[in-house]
């Protein structure tokens, strides 16, 4: 008995933890095919900080992250049936950039479809970018440096479209819908109708909810 005890009490320890994790990793390379290269790599990178943390954090965090993928199949399937082409790694991406912000993931899925349909390639007419409609100089202020051809890379534009979202919500002391009025309106536009206590609202935020949408700015 004080065998199997010392064993499990090594098992907890992070060193070995991380032996352990680099030794499954190296397995796992060596079997997996090109296809799933991408999908093992960022499952690797989500788990290994896990390790580090104390028990019940880590059980926690990785109850989380089971809760969120199970989500973003759910949404998934929801926007397919839509009609809308919405891969399995453009999910993926959406997701961890999703949980990266704190964004909830029913937001993070119905921002990208008004902005961009889950285009790659979708341009406004004023220059806001890919499948988060950012302009270069909004990204550039939400993330110094970053260029308008990083943008253009989905993980890149993801990750950078709910930062901005994550601020607005800050601004905005967690109103959703006031930030999702200002990710769409801008946030001067929505300061101005709330200093003339009118109403911003214009929609847009029950249309990213699943709602149908009829513009109606005031």
């Amino acid at each position: 008995r004080s065998a199997r005890e010392g064993f499990w009490q090594l098992l907890r320890r992070p060193v070995v933890q991380l032996c352990l994790l680099g030794t499954a990793v190296v397995q796992v390379a060596a079997v997996a095919d090109a296809a799933q290269e991408s999908t093992v790599t960022r499952r690797v990178a989500l788990l290994a900080p896990m390790l580090v943390q104390p028990q019940t954090e880590r059980v926690s965090t990785l109850w989380a992250r089971q809760a969120a993928d199970r989500e973003a199949t759910r949404l998934t399937e929801k926007y397919r049936l839509e009609g809308y082409s919405l891969s399995s790694d453009l999910a993926q991406f959406i997701t961890d950039a999703a949980v990266e912000n704190g964004i909830d993931l029913e937001i993070a899925f119905g921002v990208v479809p008004p902005a961009s349909s889950f285009r790659h390639s979708a341009t406004s007419p004023v220059g806001a970018v890919r499948l988060t409609q950012l302009m270069p100089s909004t990204a550039r202020w939400i993330q110094p440096g970053v260029s308008r051809s990083a943008l253009r890379d989905p993980r890149t534009n993801l990750k950078v479209g709910f930062k901005y979202l994550r601020y607005l919500l800050e601004k905005y002391e967690g109103d959703e819908d006031l930030a999702l009025l200002a990710y769409n309106r801008g946030p001067g536009t929505v300061d101005r109708a709330l200093k003339r206590v009118r109403n911003p609202d214009n929609a847009y935020a029950p249309f990213v909810r699943g709602a149908g949408y009829q513009r109606h700015e005031v």
